[in-house]
């Protein structure tokens, strides 16, 4: 594959693989820093699709020049790639920028549903089977899966919504159109403010955010898994190209950590692009194991 020579003042691109209204926001929070720090023009597009995959692609193909990258979740990496044929893998297609965040995933139910306990579910499952349901930005996604592992492992039927991205499946849960929704730590906590209620996490242990919340673990279903974002380039992206790149992007996130805190309750869970490359050769064991669960 041919590389053309990187160009310092050129635009850098940023695909995010998703409907605006997910982790486009946390990007926005550091993007300025990066344009300070790489002095550049640096922009981000939402090109959603295929739960993302289409975004994904996109980028795997693009010229490894650093002037096209990928913001993404672990969904269109290591879980459509195991499921479906998507055109690219995490490892071959792609060399990390960084991991830009790191956050446990929680179980929510809306304020309508009555829900209050993980057993207020089993219970009504179990009377009338998929009576309820819980919605996600799309098919094959950790969401999806996650809650389909939930569900088998509880022995209980809910039924799936998905919806076109992040923002519809909030949506669906604050109007009543789903009871119940995996979701990543920032976005519930920001979600309680509107009535919806944590009621378990799928982590080893207690959040110390959420001292009083048990984990699913503790009721018997030995669950976890975490959301978490990456920078990535395509495979063959120069060495001295991704490593400005990532500097950049360290300090351009210990300068946002503040306000990744205020807005969504955070740190950065930064890694340089080889430490990258090993937790998601890790996630994708994981992953294996979470699709095998959920019977998917």
């Amino acid at each position: 594959m041919s590389t053309t020579p990187h160009q310092p003042n050129a635009s850098i691109q940023i695909v995010v693989p998703f409907p605006p209204g997910g982790i486009d926001l946390i990007l926005q929070l550091f993007i300025d820093g990066l344009k300070e720090r790489l002095n550049q023009d640096v922009t981000f597009i939402n090109r959603p699709g295929g739960t993302g995959t289409v975004g994904s692609l996109e980028v795997a193909k693009a010229n490894p020049d650093g002037q096209t990258l990928l913001f993404a979740s672990q969904g269109p990496l290591v879980y459509q790639p195991q499921l479906n044929s998507v055109g690219y893998t995490a490892l071959n297609s792609f060399v990390p920028v960084c991991r830009v965040t790191s956050t446990p995933s929680v179980l929510m139910a809306s304020g309508n549903s009555g829900i209050q306990t993980i057993n207020d579910i089993v219970k009504a499952s179990k009377e009338i089977p998929f009576s309820i349901s819980y919605s996600t930005p799309g098919a094959g996604g950790l969401p999806h899966i996650g809650m389909a592992a939930f569900s088998k492992l509880m022995g209980i039927e809910l039924t799936h919504k998905p919806m076109a991205g992040a923002a519809a499946a909030i949506k669906a849960l604050k109007d009543g159109d789903a009871e119940l929704i995996a979701e990543q730590l920032p976005t519930a906590i920001a979600l309680t403010n509107e009535g919806a209620k944590i009621i378990g996490v799928f982590a080893p242990q207690r959040l110390s955010a959420l001292p009083d919340v048990p984990t699913i673990q503790e009721l018997g279903c030995d669950l976890s898994f975490q959301s978490w974002n990456v920078l990535m380039a395509p495979a063959h992206t120069p060495s001295g190209v991704l490593e400005r790149l990532s500097e950049a992007c360290l300090s351009s996130l210990i300068q946002a950590t503040p306000l990744m805190n205020q807005k969504m309750g955070i740190d950065p869970a930064y890694l340089g692009s080889a430490q990258t490359a090993t937790f998601i050769a890790s996630e994708l064991d994981k992953a294996r194991e979470l699709i095998r669960l959920s019977g998917l």
